[in-house]
C-alpha cells in the first residue's frame, strides 16, 4: 500500500479512527479520576555559605553538595519527624498507618530537587488540601532552615534562606488529565493508524453513525457478488476457487459457499 492509497484509507476510515481515539482519551480520564486530586505548594530555598578563604569554584560545588544531599534528607524518617513536630497546623492523621506505611506517603507528599550548581532546591508539596499543602511547606522549609545543622557539619557557616514562599496552585495538579489525555490522544492515534493498515476490510470498522447505511452498502456488495458468482459456469467456479485456496477438499466445498471467494474471482 502506498502513501496515497494509506491516505484515502485514513479519509475512508476517519469514524473508527475518531472513535478509537475519544475512547482511548475518555478512558484514561476516567482512570485518573479514580485517584485523589491534589494541589501543590512550591518554594525555593537558596543554600550559602561563609566563603572565608575559599574561591567561588569550591563554594560552588560545596552549595551543589549540599543542595543535593538536602534533596535527599528530605525523604528520611528524622527529617519527617521534625516536620510533623513543628508549629504549623499539619495534619498528622493524613499519615495513616504503620510507619513504613506513613514514610511511603511522605515521600509521596513531599518532593524535591536542585537546580544544577546554583544552591537552589525546589521542594513541591502535594496535598489533597491546598491549606496542608501550604502547611507542609512551611514546615519542611522551617526544618531546612532552623535546623539543617541537623545533617551537615559545617554548623552556622550554612545559611538556608527562602527565595519563594510556598505557592499553591489554583487547581489540582495531580492526577495531571491534561497531560495523560494528551498522552493517550498520541498513543491511541498511532494505533489507530496501524489497526486500519492492518484490517482495512469494511467489516472492521467502528461506526457510531451510518451503521444502516453501512449495512445496506454491505448487503448490496454480498448480493452483487453472488449474481456474478452464479453467472458463472461450475467449472470456472470450481477453477477460481481452487486458485484462491490451492486446496484440493476446499475447493470442492467453495461452490456451496461462494461469498467467501467472490472477491478473488473477481479480481
Amino acid at each position: 500500500m502506498d502513501l496515497k492509497e494509506f491516505l484515502l484509507l485514513i479519509k475512508r476510515k476517519r469514524q473508527t479512527i475518531a472513535l478509537i481515539l475519544a475512547s482511548a482519551v475518555i478512558i484514561t480520564a476516567a482512570v485518573s479520576l479514580l485517584f485523589p486530586l491534589r494541589y501543590e505548594a512550591s518554594s525555593r530555598l537558596l543554600i550559602t555559605q561563609e566563603s572565608g578563604e575559599a574561591d567561588a569554584y569550591m563554594i560552588s560545588r560545596s552549595n551543589e553538595y549540599l543542595g543535593n544531599l538536602f534533596a535527599q534528607v528530605i525523604h528520611s524518617s528524622s527529617f519527617f519527624d521534625l516536620s510533623m513536630d513543628s508549629q504549623y497546623n499539619v495534619e498528622q492523621s493524613y499519615f495513616s498507618g504503620n510507619y513504613a506505611q506513613k514514610m511511603k506517603i511522605w515521600r509521596d507528599t513531599v518532593q524535591s530537587r536542585t537546580l544544577s550548581d546554583s544552591g537552589i532546591v525546589e521542594i513541591s508539596v502535594y496535598h489533597s488540601s491546598p491549606y496542608q499543602a501550604q502547611q507542609l511547606a512551611l514546615a519542611v522549609n522551617d526544618v531546612m532552615i532552623n535546623k539543617n545543622s541537623n545533617y551537615q557539619s559545617n554548623g552556622d557557616k550554612v545559611k538556608i534562606n527562602i527565595i519563594d514562599q510556598p505557592l499553591v496552585s489554583t487547581y489540582p495538579v495531580k492526577p495531571n488529565l491534561l497531560q495523560n489525555s494528551a498522552l493517550a490522544a498520541v498513543f491511541s492515534l498511532i494505533f489507530a493508524l496501524f489497526y486500519i493498515y492492518i484490517f482495512p476490510e469494511d467489516r472492521y470498522d467502528w461506526l457510531l453513525f451510518g451503521k444502516k447505511k453501512h449495512q445496506r452498502r454491505e448487503q448490496k456488495k454480498e448480493l452483487a457478488t453472488n449474481a456474478v458468482w452464479q453467472s458463472l459456469p461450475v467449472a470456472e467456479q470450481i477453477q477460481s476457487a481452487s486458485e484462491a485456496v490451492n486446496t484440493p477438499a476446499v475447493a470442492q466445498s467453495l461452490p456451496m459457499s461462494p461469498q467467501g471467494n467472490i472477491n478473488n474471482i473477481l479480481r
